[in-house]
């Protein structure tokens, strides 16, 4: 199995060399970019781990690790930062630890991080066999505390609105949307019948998430027809009850 990885620089240097190198010889296929968002958009597709080799430069000009930021956060990539203590530490002002797969600090021990770096894609292919859940709502805050609930037992795929949803879709396999039904702009409703209307989100089960208990409100959410809906006061333990009986069931069926 080869794991595929884009490393980002500055620019070549004899670390960065020997980092390709290790990497190659421990079955890596390595592609290299500069700090640039147009070459890191044109390769990250094609990469199963980002390895960003942090330097001073990044300081001068934080447009691409907000950029990484929001890859890790919408898409689900794995990054990887290398740097020394003032790189890692401006890093976590933009990009926070748990959107991380790892922080390595130089100078870099290669034959410890070429077995860290290969024990944390084993897992990672492993955790692809987990079922895979987008969460759909504007609020961040909601989007994070769900996250945190679901991140051990499903792979979690987040959206801050509809359009945000149908773009992540387009590119990822998923077996569940939880869409909230109170969204502003375009509702949860309006995103849910988008949803339906693309040939690659058609069948995908979508489970409403509200924080209303009325009944009329309930009634119009099943109108709908959706896989479920649950309220936002459930506890994670409820929800992860209700998951595991919603994948249970389908197998079942």
């Amino acid at each position: 199995m080869v794991n595929r990885v884009l490393l980002i620089r500055s620019e070549q240097t004899f670390m960065t060399n020997a980092l390709v190198s290790n990497m190659k010889n421990a079955n890596f296929e390595v592609r290299e970019v500069g700090f640039s968002i147009k070459e890191i958009e044109a390769k990250y597709r094609e990469s199963e781990l980002l390895l960003l080799y942090a330097d001073e430069e990044l300081e001068s000009d934080q447009s691409v690790p907000v950029y990484l930021k929001d890859l890790c956060q919408e898409e689900n990539c794995l990054l990887i930062v290398i740097g020394n203590k003032n790189d890692l530490k401006f890093i976590a002002t933009i990009i926070p630890p748990h959107l991380l797969l790892d922080v390595v600090e130089r100078p870099i021990d290669m034959g410890f991080f070429i077995e860290r770096i290969t024990n944390l894609m084993d897992e990672e292919h492993s955790e692809n066999r987990k079922k895979s859940i987008l969460l759909v709502d504007d609020d961040v805050s909601c989007l994070q505390l769900l996250r945190g609930w679901l991140k051990d037992d499903y792979r979690v795929g987040m959206a801050r609105s509809g359009m945000q949803a149908i773009t992540w879709l387009a590119r990822h396999h998923v077996d569940l949307i939880l869409l909230d039904y109170e969204m502003p702009v375009t509702t949860g409703a309006q995103i849910y019948e988008m949803l339906k209307s693309e040939p690659y989100s058609e069948n995908i089960p979508v489970m409403f998430l509200t924080g209303k208990r009325d009944k009329d409100v309930i009634m119009e959410v099943m109108s709908l027809k959706p896989a479920g809906y649950l309220l936002k006061s459930i506890t994670r333990h409820n929800l992860l009850l209700s998951l595991e009986n919603f994948f249970l069931d389908k197998k079942r069926s």
